[in-house]
């Protein structure tokens, strides 16, 4: 059976340690998540670099995208976190008030996407992906004008498809991959044959 988004957010409500059921810490709800970890982890990535921010910012703000992207080439189930994150708790109610406050947007993104494609998510294929989400999350830390907007848009798409296991959307998102660095590629040149043009 499907696991939608909304039913997702559901389960992540009910969150809360065996030790502490009226708390939850970041660990608990990386277990919740599973593989669908890794899609949450582009979607708060790519919406972050996605903000009006100064220029430059990219610099930064693309460093989690890297982390993530880098864990998935590897072949890694589930996204890992170092343990000062990992171990922090907030009181469950709060949580599950956040988590539940979202569930709207989150129903009407789940109509649109469906389970399919899921090859895209097996062993091979998701470590050759995620070579390409390495290098594209680089390519977003660089400096390069016109071309941080596209990666970030690029990371919330796969992101989307990932959570809920949509290879389309997924293959979509990998497809604004390409442009993205080829896009990242031309300005380079042009740069380069620009400063090579004005110092001839």
């Amino acid at each position: 059976m499907k696991k939608r988004r909304s039913g997702t957010l559901r389960g992540l409500a009910q969150v809360g340690t065996r030790k502490r059921p009226n708390e939850s810490t970041f660990g608990d709800i990386l277990a919740s998540l599973g593989d669908r970890s890794f899609g949450w982890g582009f979607v708060m990535g790519g919406l972050l670099n996605m903000l009006p921010l100064p220029p430059g910012s990219n610099l930064l703000l693309g460093l989690p995208l890297v982390f993530v992207s880098v864990q998935m080439a590897l072949g890694r189930k589930i996204l890992w976190l170092p343990d000062f994150i990992t171990n922090r708790s907030f009181g469950r109610k709060k949580w599950r008030a956040g988590a539940l406050y979202v569930l709207p947007i989150a129903r009407v993104l789940s109509r649109m996407t469906r389970r399919r494609m899921l090859w895209f998510f097996e062993g091979p294929a998701e470590r050759v992906v995620g070579v390409l989400y390495v290098i594209t999350a680089l390519n977003l830390c660089v400096p390069i004008p016109f071309s941080g907007w596209l990666p970030a848009v690029c990371f919330f798409i796969v992101g989307v498809g990932l959570v809920e296991h949509d290879g389309l959307i997924v293959a979509a998102g990998t497809v604004l991959c390409v442009v993205s660095l080829a896009v990242s590629a031309s300005m380079i040149l042009a740069i380069f044959f620009g400063f090579h043009h004005f110092l001839m």
